[in-house]
């Protein structure tokens, strides 16, 4: 804890200060500041020498613990609620639940096994960023870059924030206040997520331990499965930077053809430069989808899970109060698949202007060598970058119909098997 409140000073001090340069762990301060709250440090920068220490790791090993216990017992109340056919409906809201805690159990595990692969991509990463002087700065435009990563990860973990703080609060809340406030004998003591557990909770301090356990792990699972999303967005933003900085680079040559000593030999070097650069960001795209591939693609499987199952119950009735909850997990789960296709149909677009770069440019008054390595250039832009998830799906804004198409599906499937 002490850790966490430091890196929020520091960041606090350092935006206080107003720095005149970006750098690379400016884009990554928010995916970090979540990876760290529940014991986690996926990846060290070439700036830091910090260590992670036994009690660091330890503190992971019992949010984690505490995630798989709540996840037994959620299953166990689904087990039991579908062999005694009855709480439906509670049991379609806890299959949602289970759905979350388990992709961003396998998201953590699935960061964890690539960490390797992620430390080698934050390294080429931070080795491209632009140079700290002002001038790469502004020709890169890093700023306007970093102010989109911001919004994004502000916006996007808020959401989510928000989503965990109105479910962790909402059930404990119902008993507070007519308990203690109203002095009701009618209060009753509910969990936030599932009623099951190995003791009796009820109207003892069990309940307390209980509900905090349950809180917990609902807060473990949120930061599990945000803190990948939100680093898959800086690495994406940070990648369209590069792709849009070459495609200026390649529009802005001077051909000097003849007109220099250099001549040719002068257009080719920079050519080359500028080939060995697009090599490299590409080579970045795939090492990226190579460590979040997995995770990609869980986040399309729960995401249609929680879809279905929360629009189908919000379908049967609920009151205003549970109707606004099923509302807000909607909504997020709706809002991560979309940021997720947009970023992936911006890389598209990123990937591919480098091509149209390449006719914009004043390439006639060059010779045939320089003109035919441009050819080369533009057919390999012809087959844009774009995140996939794993072999089975490459994203883009069509990949987002598709998800809506196929959560549709199996709303239909569940609206049946109700009635």
């Amino acid at each position: 804890m002490a850790s966490i409140l430091k890196h929020l000073k520091d960041r606090f001090l350092q935006s206080k200060l107003n720095k005149l340069h970006v750098d690379f762990n400016d884009f990554m301060w928010m995916p970090l500041f979540f990876y760290r709250t529940i014991g986690i440090k996926p990846f060290h920068s070439s700036t830091s020498n910090e260590k992670t220490s036994i009690w660091f790791t330890l503190y992971f090993v019992l949010h984690f613990v505490n995630l798989n216990f709540v996840l037994i017992c959620e299953i166990t109340f689904v087990w039991l609620a579908f062999r005694n056919s009855e709480n439906f409906l509670d049991a379609c809201m806890t299959m949602s639940y289970i759905g979350f805690v388990v992709v961003a159990g396998l998201k953590i595990i699935a960061v964890s096994a690539q960490k390797k692969k992620l430390q080698n991509l934050v390294l080429q990463i931070e080795a491209a960023f632009p140079p700290s002087d002002q001038v790469h700065q502004e020709k890169y435009d890093v700023v306007t870059y970093l102010r989109q990563c911001r919004w994004v990860s502000q916006g996007f973990g808020g959401l989510y924030v928000l989503l965990i703080v109105t479910y962790n609060l909402y059930a404990i809340l119902q008993y507070v206040v007519p308990h203690y406030v109203f002095h009701s004998p009618d209060a009753q003591q509910i969990m936030p997520y599932v009623p099951t557990a190995p003791w009796n909770w009820h109207n003892n301090w069990k309940y307390y331990i209980t509900y905090v356990m349950q809180g917990t792990a609902g807060y473990t699972a949120t930061c599990g499965h945000i803190s990948a999303d939100l680093m898959i967005f800086a690495f994406v933003i940070q990648v369209i930077m590069h792709f849009n900085y070459l495609a200026k680079c390649l529009k802005e040559i001077e051909i000097k053809n003849g007109s220099t000593v250099e001549g040719s030999a002068g257009d080719m070097r920079k050519l080359q430069q500028l080939i060995a650069y697009h090599n490299n960001i590409l080579g970045l795209t795939d090492v990226m989808n190579d460590v979040f591939g997995v995770p990609l693609l869980l986040n399309f499987m729960a995401s249609s899970m929680v879809v279905c199952f929360v629009g189908f119950q919000m379908t049967v009735g609920l009151s205003p109060e549970q109707t606004s909850k099923l509302a807000l997990l909607l909504i997020s789960a709706t809002s991560e698949i979309y940021l997720i296709c947009y970023f992936s149909q911006a890389l598209i677009d990123a990937s591919f202007s480098i091509s149209f770069a390449v006719y914009d440019m004043n390439w006639t008054p060059a010779d045939g060598r320089f003109r035919k390595m441009l050819v080369l250039v533009a057919m390999r832009a012809q087959k844009p970058v774009c995140l996939s998830a794993t072999v089975f799906l490459d994203v883009s804004m069509e990949t987002m119909s598709m998800f809506l198409k196929m959560s549709y599906q199996f709303f239909c499937v569940i609206r049946t098997m109700y009635q």
